[in-house]
């Protein structure tokens, strides 16, 4: 039998609590500011149209402290920096259920002590803006866009810049419902979204847009989704060096689902994700379903690139060798240090990665009865776009043999050299598999090198003037066997060859008797003969990349202007100074150092 006496008690209570909330409600019917205080009666606005300031103020109450009333329209809500709106003991700092294009514009902090700090179910066309240095927090949804019921919102826009985060180890932080659609959120850089429960940190409903430039986080697990779907053709885009913590879900049985990445050409990435989506690189990077990855391809696609900078660093070596009194006289040994900086411009079009290449290196040449032994040691960093640099250890050592016979009127001199060089990778990807968003990966692995070359120079006893250009020609191979990183990704071995043409040459002038000034120039056509198909893997799922044709071959042009000086007594130095340009937006400038000492 039910208990009268209880249930007249909860009546009188009801009413009383229904009274005390109305006795202290103030209606807002016009635009109102409320500036230097405390408020703590509650705001209820009435009339379309009305704008509501706080200006260093704080509103506080248990709860609803700003209340707009169903199906108005146009009503838009101001907070400074300074102040803060806040339910001390329930729910819903900015209640605007039911009405359409309400506009929230907060710059101070909006909070819960319960549930949905703004709470917009079954509205059109609302707007939240949460700025820099704003935080919108609760308990339980800060956000709310819809409820458990079929209670939609539509066309809603969440713009953050602040922080908008939820407390309680089960809920998220913005919420919404399946049947909400057309919604728009973007956090900008910046900007953190995040949230300590077991529910997705976002989670909306349909044909709704997510832009990500800062962090979404779910800090209960990994496995918990950061951001869930849970109906169709919604577009999820990751953007720039925004981050992600948790799993990106599209519920079973939903289609038409996008995720968009533009973490710009180049950039590693690996994201766990679950359900069906379209995957999609903005940048042009090469995107693996079995979740979604990509992985920067500079460290293979510029192989025959370096291989061919490396069989122009020889040569030009050996001009310098040749005219130099160590190879005249054939009795003393040769060296010269140099420091080079070879830079290539970022193309989309073809996929090439831009990079930043530095090299610190050695050669030495000591001649031999029939022949001259070479050596050369190289220290060099090369740094790609989008976190990812890779320092090499380089050794060639090989055999000049210069006028091997004569053709006519052409002499010609030939050069082999084979060698290695220790690759050592580090990159850094964006990832949802840890507590950061990030992880350094790790590589260290070998590259076989063999490069072999043959010059033509014309001459002619009769005249002391040659005009005509030496005729080079060069062969490079390399073998890069297959290697995996510490984390995602496999590669698969890779064979270089390249065919080089060359024209060069190079004038004195003897402007005392001590010193000399030279100019040189060398044209390279390198075309390479081999395949640039890399295969590798992603988790476990295989892929191809295949770069722009065009990448195949490479035009370049280099000048050197060179001084060198004979102390007589002491010895001699020399200085050479290098700059080149080629067709694949490189270019370099080399600086080589010749001392030689007399004791």
């Amino acid at each position: 039998m039910i208990n009268r006496s209880l249930i007249k008690v909860f009546l009188i209570n009801l009413i009383f609590l229904f009274l005390f909330n109305n006795l202290n409600a103030e209606t807002v019917s016009e635009d109102k500011s409320i500036s230097d205080s405390t408020e703590t009666n509650q705001q209820n606005i009435d009339t379309n149209g009305v704008t509501l300031t706080i200006t260093n103020s704080t509103v506080s109450r248990n709860n609803k402290p700003i209340l707009v009333d169903a199906t108005l329209e146009d009503v838009s809500i101001s907070i400074d920096s300074d102040s803060t709106v806040e339910s001390t003991d329930g729910d819903n700092p900015i209640l605007g259920k039911n009405t359409t294009r309400l506009t929230v514009n907060n710059s101070g902090t909006i909070s819960s002590s319960a549930q949905k700090s703004i709470d917009i179910y079954q509205s059109t066309d609302a707007e939240i803006t949460n700025n820099s240095g704003a935080v919108i927090s609760a308990a339980k949804h800060a956000i709310r866009t819809g409820g458990i019921s079929a209670d939609p919102t539509t066309g809603y826009t969440i713009t953050n810049s602040g922080k908008i985060y939820a407390t309680d180890t089960t809920k998220g932080a913005i919420f919404s419902n399946t049947y909400s659609t057309g919604g728009t959120i973007t956090n900008n850089s910046g900007g953190e979204i995040y949230s300590n429960g077991s529910q997705a940190t976002i989670r909306v409903g349909a044909t709704t847009t997510i832009t990500n430039s800062g962090s979404i986080k779910n800090n209960n697990d990994l496995d918990n989704s950061a951001i869930q779907l849970l109906g169709n053709s919604n577009t999820v885009t990751l953007k720039n060096d925004g981050i992600v913590v948790g799993k990106i879900t599209a519920d079973s049985g939903t289609t038409g689902n996008t995720l968009k990445f533009q973490h710009g050409f180049g950039q590693g990435y690996f994201y766990n994700t679950s359900g069906d989506f379209t995957l999609e690189d903005l940048d042009g990077n090469q995107v693996v379903q079995g979740s979604a990855g990509s992985v920067g391809q500079g460290g293979s696609e510029t192989l025959d690139e370096l291989l061919g900078y490396k069989s122009l660093n020889i040569r030009k070596s050996l001009n310098r060798y040749k005219k130099s009194k160590s190879f005249i006289e054939g009795k003393d040994s040769w060296g010269e240090a140099y420091v080079s900086n070879l830079k290539r411009k970022e193309n989309n079009n073809n996929l090439a990665i831009g990079y930043d290449h530095k090299t610190f290196g050695i050669n030495l040449i000591n001649p031999l009865q029939s022949s001259h032994f070479m050596l050369s040691l190289e220290h060099s960093k090369q740094d790609l776009l989008q976190d990812h640099s890779i320092t090499r250890y380089g050794l060639l050592t090989g055999l000049y043999f210069p006028q091997l016979k004569n053709l006519g009127k052409f002499e010609t001199e030939n050069f082999v050299s084979a060698g290695i060089t220790l690759n050592d990778s580090e990159r850094t990807i964006l990832t949802n598999t840890t507590t950061s968003g990030i992880l350094n990966v790790t590589d260290t692995y070998e590259t076989y090198e063999v490069i072999a070359g043959k010059k033509f120079k014309y001459f002619d006893n009769l005249s002391n003037i040659n005009l005509i250009p030496d005729i080079g020609i060069t062969v490079g191979y390399s073998l890069t066997p297959s290697h995996s990183e510490s984390k995602y990704f496999i590669w698969d071995k890779k064979h270089v060859a390249n065919l080089t043409a060359s024209l060069s040459d190079e004038y004195s002038i003897q402007i005392s008797g001590n010193t000399n000034l030279s100019v040189g120039w060398i044209g390279d056509f390198r075309r390479l003969i081999t395949e640039q198909k890399q295969k590798y893997e992603i988790n476990g799922t295989k892929a191809t990349f295949s770069p722009g044709n065009e990448l195949k071959n490479e035009i370049t042009f280099a000048g050197n202007i060179g001084l060198k000086h004979d102390f007589l007594k002491y010895g001699l130095i020399s200085f050479n100074l290098e700059g080149s340009h080629s067709t694949q937006n490189t270019n370099s400038i080399t600086g080589y150092v010749a001392m030689k000492f007399k004791f």
